[in-house]
């Protein structure tokens, strides 16, 4: 989005690392579903929470690295 006059919205340091702390829990809960589902022979149910762990784990490591980029460039000033 690189239209005249666009601003991007300021990262929220704070905010982020919520979020990602959040993300994180999500990991932690699925990976421990889809063990249980494991123990049920639920594959297939065991793939989606294995698969949606792996998503908020993505969603977690943006969340750190726009934290870092803001880190970053205030310590560069």
């Amino acid at each position: 989005m690189s239209a005249v006059g666009f601003n991007p919205a300021p990262v929220n340091e704070l905010e982020e690392l919520r979020k990602a702390y959040g993300s994180l829990n999500d990991v932690t809960r699925n990976l421990a579903d889809a063990v249980k589902c494991i123990n049920r022979q639920d594959l297939k149910l065991a793939e989606a929470h294995l698969s949606a762990a792996n998503w908020h784990l993505e969603q977690a490591k943006q969340k750190l690295v726009a934290v870092a980029e803001v880190k970053t460039k205030s310590s560069q000033r």
